[in-house]
């Protein structure tokens, strides 16, 4: 029969954990920054946010076609790249194996796959400027800190309200405008930020800044041109004035309805484009729209959007069907561009969060594995070529080779011995002189021992 008792070495090791628990949460009573930012918060008061998130959703994200495809693109390709887990060992980061984590990795919530989590991770960090997780955690016995069986599910970024708990605790809780009955506690959310807010006041730095804030006038401007487009296309006829050129007095009321009324009747819709306006005494028509749809400039201003987001974003607009903006000698150049400036950095905050997530479970850091993507293989050879001028002269050895390539390293020892040519020799070496000449027979004796065939 055993018994559950903690002894009194368990006990202090759990309070001790309490402590760190609440100086993490907490800040220091002595920070002054701290106190003269958020003194003015106090504890269940919403901190400032960007109330239009829900409208770069709305308009940016489900209603700009252009901005869409960029998004989804960029979510692709950051979910694309693998992930594999590390463990630290000795200093020394190697390939490692936990089932728990792989759980976690191959589904991380009830309706998601870990390539789909990793896309939705992606959009919401471009489209709201927040990649906001629900990750609730055990919070007793041995696997206390590690995930539930819940998983991770993506909070969605527009409908989140930030609570603080005074100016120590200034992210406290976070809370849906959708039911604000339940207020999720800060230490089972991970919130990553796509661009920090340089606004302060009432705490409205700790939500992201979207990009589309930014270019917030070109999304409206591109819709607003799309939506007349349709508009033109549905109707047939561009906007105008019809009017008699003699004086027959201002029409009544009644008379402008049912000319509307036989209008709309007649002449508008695709089957009636080529109908004749048909009507009695001389007319006048006042263009107030558009002959054409060349003048709506709709196609020139979904390339100059399709730059800005681009630029927001730090991507090549070319690899997004805008072949007037060449600024690449190459394809492949493009691409290698839009991994380090975009992919690249994004992956970076995801694995260095997801590793904070799963630390409860051992010593692991999660890594991104860019050993296959071809577009940052490109200078591989160029590489190879002058490290192996450095392998050649003696300058390295072929392990340190192998290291600088990025591949394993090799057991044998003789891997680790730097060379150098057998028809190399320091200029003015004289080889007939005392000295000089004992050395040379000497390194002869030990070419011979060696069984090398080699000699100077």
């Amino acid at each position: 029969m055993k018994f559950n008792f903690q002894t009194k070495r368990q006990k202090e090791l759990k309070e001790q954990g309490t402590q760190i628990a609440r100086i993490e949460t907490e800040i220091g009573k002595q920070n002054e920054l701290y106190r003269a930012l958020y003194e003015t918060l106090s504890t269940g008061m919403p901190l400032t946010n960007d109330s239009n998130v829900k409208e770069y959703v709305k308009e940016g994200y489900e209603g700009n076609p252009d901005l869409f495809s960029i998004v989804m693109k960029l979510g692709g390709m950051f979910a694309s790249v693998p992930l594999k887990l590390k463990e630290l060992v000795k200093g020394e980061e190697v390939d490692a194996e936990n089932a728990e984590i792989e759980k976690l990795m191959k589904q991380p919530n009830y309706f998601q796959t870990w390539n789909e989590f990793k896309v939705t991770w992606a959009v919401f960090n471009y489209i709201t400027g927040n990649s906001i997780v629900y990750a609730p955690k055990l919070e007793a016995g041995l696997n206390k800190g590690k995930i539930d069986n819940d998983g991770l599910l993506m909070m969605p970024a527009q409908n989140v309200d930030i609570l603080s708990g005074g100016w120590r605790k200034p992210v406290d809780k976070y809370v849906l405008d959708i039911n604000q009955t339940y207020n999720i506690d800060a230490s089972n959310v991970w919130h990553e930020r796509f661009a920090p807010t340089l606004r302060y006041e009432g705490g409205a730095n700790f939500m992201g800044t979207s990009p589309i804030k930014v270019a917030r006038n070109v999304i409206n401007s591109q819709n607003k041109g799309y939506e007349v487009t349709a508009k033109m296309y549905a109707y047939g006829h561009p906007p105008g004035i019809i009017s008699k050129e003699s004086e027959g007095g201002e029409t009544t009321t009644e008379q402008e309805a049912n000319f509307r009324k036989t209008y709309k009747q007649k002449y508008q819709g695709i089957n009636n484009v080529t109908v004749p306006i048909f009507t009695l005494g001389k007319l006048s028509y006042t263009k107030i729209g558009y002959d054409n749809l060349k003048e709506l400039d709709v196609i020139n201003m979904s390339e100059h959007g399709r730059r800005i987001f681009c630029n927001l974003l730090q991507c090549p607009a070319e690899l997004f069907n805008d072949i007037k903006a060449k600024a690449y000698q190459s394809q492949l150049l493009a691409e290698k561009a839009i991994y380090t400036n975009r992919i690249i950095p994004d992956l970076t905050s995801f694995c260095e969060g997801f590793t904070q997530l799963i630390k409860p479970y051992g010593d692991y850091v999660l890594r991104a594995d860019y050993s296959n993507i071809e577009a940052l293989q490109a200078d591989l050879v160029k590489k190879a070529a002058w490290l192996a001028v450095g392998v050649g002269v003696g300058a390295y050895s072929p392990n340190e080779f192998r290291e600088k390539m990025g591949d394993e390293l090799s057991d044998d020892p003789a891997m680790d011995i730097r060379r150098i040519g057998a028809n190399m020799m320091p200029i003015g070496f004289d080889v007939d002189e005392g000295k000089d000449a004992k050395a040379l027979n000497e390194s002869n004796e030990f070419y011979n021992d060696n069984e090398i065939k080699l000699e100077l």
